[in-house]
């Protein structure tokens, strides 16, 4: 074959292979399709209160792979969030594990739920794993002031259930403080919180602005069983209240001496 010949051959098997698909080599980082690293959990959640600083979680990495695994380095998705590894980066021999740690900083959150991601970067990929801080509410004590949102919250329950008052954290001011009293500072403990309160809903009467006598049997009749479909709840003990019998007949009469109204005008 000559050398024009030759040439000729030469051009045509490259303009041939210039039509053939490109074959691809393989993939230096192509990950195994097998397990590689596993955690304990994906996900963990820790129960918090709202006086509680920090929540701190613990997970278990395990390398189940014929390879070395290399953890190089950890990412979480809030400041507040603080995740640590052994070393860095973390290397992981075939069949070994170890310990990472993640705190979460509340602050005084009062969210209901706290959601933090924490995303390990791998020589095997990425992993991610989920924090989840369920908040509990804080329980209210007696001697301070509700809230708007409890007061807003309060009233709604009592709309619902008006016997609802003596659970629960309601029952510290409404049964709880009524206890072993007679009298005025019976009314005081248990009627005046709700009626001669400055925050007293329109739908709470005052007592005191009475426009017509009502008499005793009103008066025992309404402590001891309460209205139905409204908010006043029957507080004798036979309806779930706090008040013996004697208690409720004590009220009565301070109820009779006291809320009667104003003698009309000569």
């Amino acid at each position: 074959m000559n050398r024009r010949r030759a040439a000729a051959v030469g051009l045509a098997w490259m303009a041939a292979a210039s039509w053939l698909p490109a074959q691809e080599g393989p993939k230096a980082n192509a990950l195994p399709a097998g397990p590689t690293l596993v955690f304990d959990a994906e996900t963990k959640e820790y129960k918090a209160t709202t006086e509680e600083a920090s929540a701190r979680f613990t997970f278990y990495a395990t390398n189940v792979w014929t390879n070395t695994i290399v953890i190089e380095g950890v990412y979480t998705s809030c400041h507040c969030t603080v995740a640590e590894m052994p070393a860095s980066p973390w290397i992981l021999l075939p069949g070994e594990s170890g310990a990472v740690t993640a705190e979460v900083e509340l602050g005084g959150e009062e969210e209901e739920e706290l959601l933090r991601t924490v995303t390990f970067f791998t020589s095997v990929g990425e992993r991610d794993l989920t924090l989840k801080v369920s908040v509990a509410a804080p329980s209210h004590r007696a001697d301070a002031p509700l809230t708007a949102a409890e007061r807003k919250a309060a009233l709604a329950t009592a709309a619902t259930n008006a016997q609802a008052i003596f659970k629960g954290d309601c029952a510290a001011c409404h049964a709880d403080k009524a206890r072993g009293l007679l009298g005025k500072e019976l009314y005081l403990a248990a009627c005046g919180i709700c009626h001669d309160s400055p925050q007293r809903a329109g739908i709470v009467p005052d007592l005191h602005g009475l426009k017509a006598p009502v008499g005793l049997d009103y008066w025992k009749g309404i402590i001891a069983r309460g209205k139905p479909h409204t908010m006043m709840p029957g507080f004798s003990s036979a309806e779930g209240g706090p008040l013996s019998e004697m208690q409720v007949t004590s009220l009565t009469a301070y109820l009779e001496k006291t809320m009667a109204p104003p003698a009309p005008a000569r």
